[in-house]
């Protein structure tokens, strides 16, 4: 990369703010909101920041078999719409991102894998949150059981070809952030010109039968 431009004279990004004082200001099920007071290396000013401390989140990229996507469909209150996304969630207390992959796989679709591919994490919103998101691929995968959804969870389920699903995202009717981020992860694996290649071969199949 060529630096253009450096705002002030002498700034550095991996040099730490002194943390001066925190106070939370709301604790609720899914984050606790701080504010921070900080202290600039480069001009010595204080500042206020929230941040909101959470727990990590999960998202799966799940193929059957067959070769068709597994997509949940839910209402969002956030946005008060609908959303088409992949199964995800949160880490539970303790629980490694592997493991709440997994779990969410099943309860969400009730489907399992024994094929698991770590894609990599992003950070959600680095600017106010503290929390990471897990991308995984899990493949072969075959159907268990029933749903085991929280109380407040409606959804239905989906299998959706790998050529539909591209043409959803072209068209902007996938549009969680989170969820475009696992297909760019995706993307950049190294097994996914092979994968890509039986996934567009498996819609071909079907579309001739």
């Amino acid at each position: 990369m060529r630096l253009l431009h450096r705002h002030p004279e002498g700034f550095d990004p991996n040099a730490a703010w002194t943390q001066e004082s925190e106070s939370v200001r709301q604790d609720s099920r899914l984050f606790r909101q701080i504010v921070a007071q900080r202290r600039s290396p480069h001009t010595g000013r204080q500042h206020a920041f929230y941040r909101l401390q959470g727990p990590d989140w999960v998202n799966v990229v799940a193929f059957t078999r067959e070769g068709d996507l597994l997509v949940v469909e839910q209402f969002r209150h956030g946005i008060d719409a609908s959303t088409l996304e992949i199964p995800g969630g949160g880490c539970d207390g303790g629980e490694i991102p592997e493991a709440a992959a997994r779990r969410e796989l099943r309860e969400e679709t009730g489907f399992v894998s024994d094929r698991w591919v770590p894609l990599g994490s992003c950070t959600p919103n680095p600017a106010t949150q503290n929390n990471r998101c897990h991308s995984f691929l899990a493949l072969d995968c075959e159907l268990q059981g029933d749903l085991e959804l929280d109380p407040a969870e409606e959804l239905q389920v989906w299998a959706c070809s790998w050529s539909e699903w591209q043409a959803r995202m072209r068209q902007g009717e996938v549009h969680h952030a989170l969820v475009l981020s696992a297909f760019q992860l995706l993307s950049l694996w190294e097994g996914w010109p092979a994968l890509r290649e039986r996934l567009e071969g498996s819609g071909e199949k079907r579309g001739q039968d």
